[in-house]
């Protein structure tokens, strides 16, 4: 009786899980549909607060990038729409820096579509930091 219910509760959590792994929706790869990537690469000493200025020279906060690390942002669509957009990178700097917060770097202005994707290379010296474009 005991080797019935034992093989009873065997096929009932099988299907079970059959049923949830049918339910299950395939993952989506690949950038989100309307946004251009930004891959930064942060060989800098301390963390950097990445910021797109759009045309208008408002800036948005895109987000952090710890250092000796690699994050892919997005900027949006919309602010690549509106016109040449300026890349900005500001370290971390600790408290009671003679660097503080304000010594960054900054692209000029750069056209950008959906599709684009930029590569930020953030070196130790921050007026060694490369952009690359890729066209998408």
């Amino acid at each position: 009786m005991r080797k019935g219910t034992l093989v009873v509760a065997a096929v009932a959590a099988l299907l079970g899980l059959s049923a949830t792994s049918a339910k299950a929706e395939p993952p989506v790869l690949g950038p989100a549909n309307n946004t251009v990537d930004l891959r930064v690469v942060n060989h800098h000493a301390s963390p950097v607060t990445v910021y797109v200025q759009d045309a208008r020279g408002r800036p948005h906060y895109l987000g952090r990038v710890a250092s000796s690390d690699f994050k892919i942002l997005e900027i949006p669509g919309k602010i690549a729409a509106m016109g040449d957009v300026k890349i900005q990178v500001y370290p971390s700097e600790p408290a009671g820096s003679l660097l503080g917060e304000s010594a960054g770097v900054a692209t000029s202005k750069v056209p950008l579509k959906i599709g684009d994707a930029v590569n930020v290379y953030v070196e130790t010296s921050l007026l060694q930091t490369q952009v690359e474009i890729e066209k998408g």
